[in-house]
């Protein structure tokens, strides 16, 4: 199936993108943050696929024989914020996890701590990685003991596609959405289909993952597991210290790394209504090895610093048609179990192990009414923390409640206003957005949307007591208010849309020196951030061998409105001001050719802005041949970094690999992947 819904030229603008949504929300049922497992938004409503209750019919649509695939849409949860879908069949035999493939969206920053396999976290809009909501299947990810979510930690295997969302988004998904939200949906197979793919390449990386679903009586059931690992160690240039002399060539030691994952799902029909069951569990090993060595330290003996993690994920939903008409009324439970082990010599002799549980529950009822639907939802749970470094327990409570509207006026604009209350004991707080967009005509479209959102400090942030680090249970939450207006064209060539922003970060947490040399987290940030972000993706044109392209370009302006002596008026560190993907391929008939590139301005590694991290431009290429359709299978070539520049290092001064190679297999039962 393509992950682009067709649109056929022709069809009046509101009659398409109704038709549009509804395709959209038929293809791909995502779980909503806020409780049951089909798409949300008017469309969603109508089509609504897995709620087994009577739907109204759906309006006619005169649709033409052109077919013209659009290489982005909107996520059903928001249609009306800033945001942009990564389909994973776009990069159907690549190695892209899912840091790489959120790279690709405008308004994004993945700060890879090194080579393959390391730890990569994601900014959205300058904020910080705890400001950004990672969700997996509409279900959140960051976790008791804060410092972000490892990108790196999600299968690639599993990844369907990728929701990006933009600006403060607590109202419509929870707090902590201070910068954005990235969902990543997972696949759900086809009864009888299976997939299976094995990649090898340089130093020592490679990966397996095979998927199927068939049926078992009333059941529908599907599994798919994955395993990835590299020895990590690349040789690569250590930046001069001195001005005049060369950079010293060096090998990248203690950098190993590996993962294995497997996702279940199994659903039935229950009289009228579905039952969804979920599983996910993952877990991973990983080498550190810390900073390039000083001059004079190149044959000391690597760290053995190291890093364990494990996760569990239960859900189980249930929905089914509303006592109240026509709606639909779903509930949801989950269970989530997060394990972290870490040893780093410096800090002692014992590994540190922290457990992280949270369970909650949810109830919602999406009611329909003569302009659009109503949203009404609540939610209750508790998280935990234990950790060696920790003196006993901690845990709280954690509550919810929203409303949200989706409304159609005059059939050209569209109105998304919503309202959430949010407590994570001994904090509460709320969150407001209004989105709209407005049909112009001629395939053009305006949109805008204003918000406010909080996040509640980590329990790690208020109680963890770990070598330097001391926690403060006197924080306060942070705050994120702004807005952004754009407007996007949709075509026959394809899609494009422009989108300012502005934003204002406040009580931001720093790490700021306390007694005894050791450092405490601080409400002491303000920041604000402005930027312009830009996309644009064509459709792939078949006359001419089947080309296609698609890119993102990202301005960010920040500003220090508030901190330490010599950091007002500073950029923040590690955001770099320009940002630029772009990607070209063509595909006559069974092979397919592709080139892309990624350019990262300066950027500054200390808040006084003194030490700067120079601009990086990175070419990759790849190219794939079809040896057969029934059954498919395909052969991949990837190569990244094509000049092989070993100079790079990511934001906090780790280094990056050379060139790298990579050669995939992939079989399946059908042809599934859609090139972009």
């Amino acid at each position: 199936m393509s992950p682009h819904p067709p649109v056929r030229r022709g069809a009046s603008a509101p009659a398409v993108a109704f038709a549009f949504y509804a395709a959209v929300a038929a293809a791909f049922p995502t779980p909503a943050r806020g409780g049951e497992g089909a798409a949300t938004g008017a469309a969603a409503q109508l089509a609504a696929p897995a709620t087994g209750g009577p739907q109204p019919p759906a309006p006619e649509v005169e649709l033409p024989e052109v077919v013209v695939q659009l290489p982005r849409t909107r996520p059903a949860e928001d249609p009306t914020a800033a945001s942009s879908l990564v389909s994973a069949d776009a990069f159907a035999g690549e190695a892209k996890g899912a840091a790489e493939m959120v790279a690709t969206a405008p308004g994004v920053a993945v700060h890879e701590q090194g080579g393959p396999g390391q730890i990569a976290t994601v900014s959205v809009r300058g904020s910080t990685s705890d400001g950004v909501l990672v969700l997996l299947d509409g279900l959140p990810l960051n976790t008791a003991a804060g410092g972000g979510v490892d990108l790196s930690s999600i299968p690639r295997a599993w990844i369907s596609r990728i929701e990006v969302v933009r600006g403060p988004e607590g109202a419509r998904y929870g707090a902590g959405a201070l910068g954005g939200v990235v969902n990543v949906v997972t696949r759900t197979p086809e009864p009888g289909s299976w997939s299976a793919s094995a990649t090898g390449g340089s130093f020592g990386t490679w990966s397996a993952a095979a998927d199927g679903a068939a049926r078992a009586g009333p059941w529908t059931a599907t599994a798919a597991a994955g395993a990835d690992g590299t020895d990590g160690r690349f040789p690569y240039l250590r930046a001069a210290f001195l001005p005049g002399t060369a950079p010293t060539p060096l090998v990248r030691e203690n950098d190993a790394a590996w993962r294995a994952g497997v996702l279940s799902r199994a659903g039935r029909d229950v009289g009228a209504a579905r039952l969804d069951l979920l599983l996910q569990l993952s877990a991973g090993h990983r080498q550190l090895p810390g900073l390039p060595p000083p001059p004079g330290a190149e044959n000391a003996p690597p760290p053995a610093d190291w890093m364990s993690d494990a996760r569990a994920l239960a859900v189980a939903r249930l929905a089914g048609p509303s006592p109240w008409g026509s709606g639909v009324l779903s509930g949801r439970l989950h269970l989530r179990l997060d394990r972290l082990d870490t040893f780093v010599a410096a800090a002692g002799s014992v590994p540190t192990r922290q457990r992280g549980d949270a369970a909650g529950a949810a109830i919602e009822v999406r009611q329909p009414h003569a302009l659009g639907f109503l949203r009404a939802g609540a939610e209750g749970g508790a998280e935990r923390l234990d950790s060696t470094a920790l003196d006993g327990t901690r845990a709280r409570a954690t509550a919810a409640g929203w409303l949200a509207e989706d409304v159609l006026v005059a059939g050209r604009v569209r109105l998304a206003p919503a309202v959430r209350v949010e407590a994570a004991a001994p904090f509460a707080g709320w969150s407001a957005s209004l989105g709209a967009t407005a049909d112009l005509g001629a395939g053009l479209e305006a949109r805008a949307t204003a918000a406010r959102t909080f996040r509640p400090p980590s329990l790690s942030e208020l109680w963890l007591d770990q070598g330097p680090v001391v926690g403060n249970p006197a924080l306060r939450p942070e705050q994120a208010a702004g807005g952004d207006a754009g407007l996007a064209a949709r075509g026959a060539a394809g899609f494009a849309a422009a989108t300012a922003y502005a934003l204002l970060y406040d009580d931001l947490v720093y790490y700021q020196p306390a007694s005894f040399g050791r450092f405490q987290p601080q409400n002491v940030g303000r920041v604000l951030v402005r930027g312009v972000e830009v996309e644009a993706a064509a459709a792939r044109w078949r006359e001419a061998a089947g080309l296609s392209a698609q890119a993102a370009y990202t301005l960010l302006a920040s500003e220090v409105l508030r901190g330490a002596p010599g950091e007002l008026g500073k950029e923040v560190p590690r955001r770099a001001r320009h940002r630029l993907y772009a990607r070209a391929s063509v595909a006559p008939g069974p092979l397919e050719v592709h080139v892309e590139s990624q350019y990262v301005g300066r950027m500054w590694n200390d808040a006084r802005n003194l030490s700067a991290i120079p601009a990086m431009l990175v070419w990759n290429g790849g190219a794939s041949v079809r040896l057969s359709r029934s059954p498919f299978l395909r052969v991949h070539l990837e190569v990244r970094n094509l000049a092989d520049d070993r100079t790079f290092v990511d934001p906090f001064g780790y280094p990056l690999p050379g060139r790298m190679v990579l050669v995939t297999l992939r079989a399946a039962d059908r042809e599934t992947e859609s090139l972009p």
